[in-house]
């Protein structure tokens, strides 16, 4: 208990608006895919960049004596424009990329959100179970030692606490690790003083599956891969104009023995694209688009039916959540107290109250655990519509 008080002691409470704004900010993965846009975005300035001349001296008695040349390459048949262009195709695939990770790592967030207030929850029925047994045995001991009861229920109630001990062992357990696993997703060097403020009854809002079905078609992973499409396309265009002839601009200098003492000559090259028309790379280009653009297709047809599926499961959870809140957990506790008062009066036997105290017990656990899948189902359609809900 001393460790438990000290966690309690140094909690930090944390709402869920607040965990998806600590995740944005601090999420590694999400992070590094803030990167790769960076790293696109200098890839359209490198695309841009006209290349170096070169420059040449050579030196010796022979005529002319001093002999140097500048040359420079121009792309300005199209090879500068489109490699641009393909740069910038890039950096819109790599937005779109980090856009459906954010959705990605929201879904996530809400998820273990879920599975942190859940085990708060349990943890907390559990050491609530754990008093009540420990008090039922105290009281099933006094009611032996003045005769009123026989050794059997002082047994009986003593077994009852020790797997109410068990159980918030447990429980403790599943606590610490659900704080970790909303840790790691929040960036958080040390989790164990993660504590969800905000519990996962009653339930927000869900929008129409209409809504959610307009919005998967919508949806941020689809729009990569459209983006991804469109990027393989622009390569293609760029290896296509590689090929177009490259003017090379050179101007030699001379220092000549005689008169004139000083010669210019200038010229210019082109390569010729006799051996290689850039085939392969265009083809590889072309099939990356298609490969992209059934990918597309396939995330569309897959986000639509997950936003069907987590309607439905949302639509149950919802409605076992709210049942359990509001109808059979008050009748198991108002059926605990009935036994427990009958009892006290000698009406009822201990296995009456044990009975009765371990129906609230599951119900209660019943209750957490269908509030939580509906909170999970919430997030599954966060995560196929591609929107914040």
């Amino acid at each position: 208990m001393g460790a438990l008080a000290a966690i309690a002691l140094l909690a930090q409470p944390l709402h869920l608006a607040d965990a998806f704004a600590r995740a944005r900010s601090r999420n590694p993965g999400l992070a590094a895919a803030r990167e790769s846009v960076r790293a696109a975005e200098a890839g359209v300035d490198a695309a841009g960049q006209l290349p170096n001349p070169t420059v040449g001296v050579s030196v010796g008695p022979d005529e002319p004596t001093v002999f140097g040349t500048i040359d420079l390459k121009l792309p300005v048949l199209g090879q500068r424009g489109t490699a641009i262009a393909a740069a910038e195709r890039d950096v819109q695939a790599a937005q779109a990329d980090a856009a459906a990770r954010e959705v990605t790592l929201r879904a996530a967030v809400r998820r273990t959100y879920a599975a942190l207030s859940a085990a708060q929850e349990r943890a907390r029925l559990a050491g609530e179970a754990f008093q009540l047994a420990q008090d039922l045995e105290q009281r099933a001991l006094a009611r032996v030692q003045t005769g009123l009861a026989p050794q059997l229920e002082a047994v009986q109630a003593g077994l009852a606490r020790r797997r109410a001990a068990q159980e918030r062992a447990d429980r403790g357990a599943a606590l610490a690790s659900a704080r970790e696993e909303l840790g790691r997703l929040l960036g958080e060097s040390d989790s164990t003083a993660l504590e969800a403020a905000d519990a996962n009854f009653p339930l927000p809002p869900a929008p129409p599956l209409d809504e959610l079905l307009t919005r998967s078609a919508r949806h941020p992973e689809v729009q990569s891969f459209q983006r991804r499409q469109d990027a393989a396309l622009a390569r293609a265009q760029r290896e296509r104009a590689a090929i177009r002839p490259l003017p090379d601009v050179s101007l030699e200098f001379e220092k000549l023995q005689g008169q004139p003492s000083f010669g210019l000559r200038a010229g210019i090259a082109f390569e010729l694209p006799v051996l290689s028309w850039n085939g392969g790379k265009v083809r590889e280009a072309q099939a990356q688009a298609q490969e992209a653009s059934a990918l597309a297709q396939d995330a569309s047809v897959r986000r639509t039916s997950e936003a069907r599926s987590a309607r439905a499961r949302w639509d149950a959870a919802s409605a076992r959540a709210r049942s359990f809140a509001e109808e059979i957990v008050p009748a198991a506790e108002q059926l605990v107290k009935m036994a427990r008062d009958a009892w006290e009066l000698g009406r009822t036997p201990l296995t009456a109250v044990l009975q009765a105290q371990a129906e609230l017990t599951s119900a209660r656990a019943d209750a957490s655990d269908a509030a939580r899948a509906a909170q999970v189902a919430l997030a599954d359609m966060e995560e196929s519509s591609g929107v914040a809900l």
